[in-house]
């Protein structure tokens, strides 16, 4: 595809509507990827954002089996780009089940506009980049961390009218998918801007997330990522892989500042760290907190995407109470041994997890778990050690989800080397992580299906039985001020 040069002046980046399981609550966030990108490439050219998922959140329509997606309409979302009138749009796949949808939107852009470059990045198009471009009406796919190779494909596309051969870049060339694969990554992050929040309605995210309290304890939150990537290799993850295999921090005083804009721009009460492993440095994550805390920043902070429970101690976990910290999320995944080890590949002692999920919860922290059932070739007796070992940690939440195999993933090869997982597997159904679809495990898909929501309700119910108080003090504005969402919870229990 050839452009006039210095056509590139307006870009759109758009993350897509998002699917979800039908029964779960639709949480929506600031997207932190294309706002660091919109940061990183705004002196290159007018750049807009557009989160779909924010502007129609309160739209909803069935999207197969057991989901739903939530966001703008196509429709409204081709309006949204005649109005903008952008040369580029970059489209955010940050998960798997949203690739449809921009393979939609870009074969209706390409049809009523053919002159807009239509770009994709993230975790899908990067482990997928020659089915993504073979099946859509895409120009490129960014691979990988993207603030480099967007930048450098922007400034190709002004100067040369092409961007074919640039690292970190997959293209069409005489019906031909080519792919440089030498990605760029950042070594240095403290060169990285803060993110572009200022380019999305951050207000419209208090209001609607309000339906959310339970998971969080102040309206105003938004989040934060201080590192990228992590130093672990779980079977299961697609994080360390997009990152590029290294694990990078940010400055302790970076991120103090960026905290001190947040507060001062957006008035926030809370921080939801974003990191896939907040304490995995620990000399590092004891020099944050006692920043926090010696900066009287006052911010209540949790963490989301779970912690390498084999990173805590009691004095960390005290420095982490007294910084704010109100809920810990132990990433435990598995409670069979076997599988940890030989599986997932991930270093948990189950005893020392059982010992320090003691601590946490004597400190006055709340604490969740994360369990994954079903993997690849996982028996039934390997299962229920898993729901057994998450029951017995009594958490205040429990989220266990059915495996999923995500592109790129040891699990995912491995899955595909046994003959379990097809090799032509498109993974745009990878966002359902509580529908079997695949008989990965040695238990079928029926059946696996019925344990896990068995499972799930029992255990969390427990916590309304034996703290029926704290179950309600911690649910009460979604109760008052959103009943529907109710009705959808009790709903999914009698299904």
């Amino acid at each position: 595809m050839e452009i006039k040069s210095g056509k590139i002046r307006k870009v759109l980046l758009l993350f897509p509507p998002v699917v979800n399981a039908r029964f779960t609550n639709n949480i929506c966030e600031l997207p932190l990827g294309i706002a660091s990108l919109a940061a990183w490439v705004k002196d290159q050219v007018d750049v807009q954002c557009l989160d779909a998922s924010e502007q129609g959140y309160h739209h909803q329509e069935p999207f197969g089996k057991g989901l739903i997606r939530f966001g703008l309409s196509d429709e409204e979302i081709i309006k949204r780009i005649e109005q903008i009138k952008p040369d580029l749009v970059g489209f955010s796949c940050l998960f798997s089940s949203q690739f449809p949808i921009i393979r939609r939107l870009a074969e209706q852009v390409k049809k009523l506009y053919p002159s807009i470059i239509l770009v994709a990045g993230g975790t899908h198009p990067s482990f997928l980049p020659e089915a993504c471009l073979g099946t859509s009406k895409l120009d490129y796919i960014v691979l990988g961390e993207g603030e480099t190779s967007f930048s450098r494909l922007i400034e190709a596309l002004n100067k040369d009218g092409q961007a074919m051969g640039l690292p970190g870049i997959a293209w069409r060339q005489d019906d031909a998918i080519r792919i440089n694969s030498n990605v760029s990554y950042l070594n240095d992050l403290s060169h990285l801007p803060f993110p572009a929040r200022e380019l999305f309605p951050v207000e419209n995210y208090f209001r609607i997330n309000v339906p959310m309290q339970s998971l969080s304890r102040s309206r105003r939150n938004l989040a934060i990522a201080t590192s990228r990537g992590c130093p672990y290799r779980c079977g299961f993850c697609s994080s360390t892989i997009h990152w590029g295999l290294c694990y990078r921090t940010r400055p302790v005083e970076k991120v103090i500042e960026e905290l001190k804009h947040l507060k001062d721009r957006y008035r926030i009460e809370e921080v939801k760290f974003e990191d896939d492993n907040l304490t995995a440095d620990r000399t590092r994550a004891r020099e944050l907190f006692k920043r926090m805390i010696d900066e009287r920043l006052n911010l209540k902070w949790n963490t989301p995407n779970g912690i390498a429970v084999w990173s805590l101690d009691e004095e960390m976990l005290e420095m982490m109470k007294q910084s704010g910290c109100y809920e810990i999320t132990v990433a435990v995944e598995s409670g069979d041994p076997w599988v940890l080890k030989n599986l997932i590949k991930k270093p948990v002692n189950l005893q020392k997890t059982r010992e320090m999920v003691k601590v946490i919860k004597k400190l006055g922290i709340e604490t969740s778990g994360y369990f994954i059932i079903g993997f690849p070739g996982e028996t039934r007796e390997q299962i229920m050690n898993t729901i057994n070992y998450a029951r017995s940690l009594e958490l205040d939440r429990c989220y266990i989800f059915i495996f999923t195999p995500l592109p790129g993933t040891p699990l995912a090869k491995m899955a595909m080397e046994s003959g379990r997982l097809s090799r032509d597997h498109n993974f745009e159904d990878a966002n359902n992580y509580f529908l079997p679809r695949l008989p990965l495990s040695e238990v079928p898909p029926e059946e696996l299906l019925k344990i896990h929501r068995r499972a799930f309700w029992s255990i969390n119910l427990a916590l309304l039985y034996k703290h029926p108080i704290r179950f309600f003090k911690k649910y009460w504005n979604s109760l008052k001020t959103h009943p529907e969402y109710v009705i959808k919870f009790f709903r999914a229990i009698f299904q």
